[in-house]
């Protein structure tokens, strides 16, 4: 029977209450480390955990050296990143590193157990593929249809995930974008408007195609023209340092809007 053991990481007291909190009643074994170093500690010498929740910003021994340590002893373990709106970087950086996902703190506790519920199960997928492999081991000439399987189910590449636009940075899963930083309070049409502009740039969008693309219908060029000047309004109102004078979100006269990384 699976037994999952979790280990949560954070310096923060009341963010490992929260996080405790929130599984307690999932039937997991739950493991908490106040510290970078604690946790170094507790994945040499503790049980083999399934799952780690790890905070990014500690010190001295930052969350991106915890996770080197853990999938260098383990590279099935789960890792879900916390992070605060101001360090996607680090956030992507951790994606790379093989961390299954980050959540934005404070995080509901029902988006933790959901998350959670998710890595363990690609947790298990990764355990059963590796008694597969044992099994086989002496028919080598599988080996490569057991890779082909595992790359179906890696998570998605990053450049598939995260779109860069200057200091726009969109997680397409996630459906966020953080500009500077910042993390964008978009409307679903005013998100997926943004994403067209920035995955046209630097081609201009007429008003239709912005509608056909973004808003998912068809209309007269009028009636288009109307519904995108008033989505773009709200949306250089998020957007741009001065809505008065866009710098972002470019109107090029006959032809429609552009997004411009340079502000």
């Amino acid at each position: 029977m699976f037994n999952p053991q979790i280990l949560i990481v954070d310096d923060e007291p009341n963010i490992r209450f929260v996080l405790e909190r929130a599984l307690r009643h999932e039937g997991y074994a739950l493991d908490v480390a106040a510290s970078g170093a604690e946790a170094l500690r507790k994945l040499a010498d503790g049980p083999p955990y399934d799952l780690l929740l790890l905070d990014l910003q500690m010190e001295p021994i930052g969350g991106l050296q915890v996770l080197q340590a853990a999938k260098e002893r383990d590279p099935d373990l789960v890792a879900i990143i916390l992070t605060a709106h101001g360090t996607m970087e680090s956030a992507v950086e951790a994606l790379r590193l093989g961390a299954f996902d980050y959540l934005f703190k404070p995080a509901m506790p029902e988006t933790i157990r959901q998350r959670v519920g998710e890595g363990l199960r690609r947790r298990q997928q990764g355990l059963q593929r590796r008694r597969l492999l044992a099994q086989i081991d002496g028919l080598r000439q599988t080996l490569s249809e057991l890779d082909n399987a595992t790359e179906f189910t890696a998570p998605p590449l990053i450049p598939q995930r995260f779109i860069r636009s200057g200091s726009l940075v969109i997680d397409t899963h996630h459906r966020a974008a953080t500009l500077a930083d910042r993390l964008l309070d978009l409307t679903t049409a005013e998100f997926d408007l943004l994403l067209c502009l920035v995955k046209a740039a630097p081609k201009p969008l007429a008003p239709r195609q912005l509608v056909n693309l973004a808003l998912g219908y068809d209309c007269e060029d009028q009636e288009a023209r109307e519904i995108i000047k008033w989505h773009i309004h709200h949306l250089r109102r998020k957007v741009e340092p001065d809505p008065a004078q866009p710098c972002y979100i470019i109107t090029v006269r006959h032809q429609g809007y552009l997004w411009s990384p340079d502000c």
